[in-house]
């Protein structure tokens, strides 16, 4: 599954964001195996969502944030710590980590990151 333009759609183009979220993307399509990626929302709220069979079963997500920035968001994962990677929210069902610049995205994080919401997904 490969609709790198669809997915640039939820970007502005030429952005900072839209560089972080295909890098973070990569990351996704290559770690989980029958991942589907799905965009949803409007105009205003754009989203970017990895499930596995079926739609509702969400591993995790990518969206615009504030000031140029991109959301990662992950799923099945309550009490998780990490010395770089700042998780915020109290999302009853997913926390999120704002990348503001690509150098934040350490590829040894992300990857360990995707392999603790792969333990814990339940399917």
């Amino acid at each position: 599954m490969e609709n790198t333009e669809a997915f640039k759609t939820i970007f502005p183009e030429n952005s900072k964001a839209l560089k972080m979220g295909l890098t973070l993307r990569a990351f996704i399509l290559n770690h989980f195996t029958d991942v589907v990626e799905s965009i949803h929302g409007g105009a205003k709220v754009k989203l970017a969502l990895y499930t596995r069979d079926g739609k509702n079963n969400v591993l995790c997500g990518l969206q615009e944030g504030k000031e140029d920035s991109c959301m990662l968001y992950v799923h099945h994962l309550e009490n998780i710590k990490h010395e770089r990677l700042k998780f915020s929210g109290s999302g009853k069902h997913a926390k999120r980590i704002r990348f503001t610049d690509t150098n934040e995205i350490i590829a040894e994080d992300i990857k360990w990151l995707l392999s603790q919401v792969e333990t814990n997904a339940p399917f």
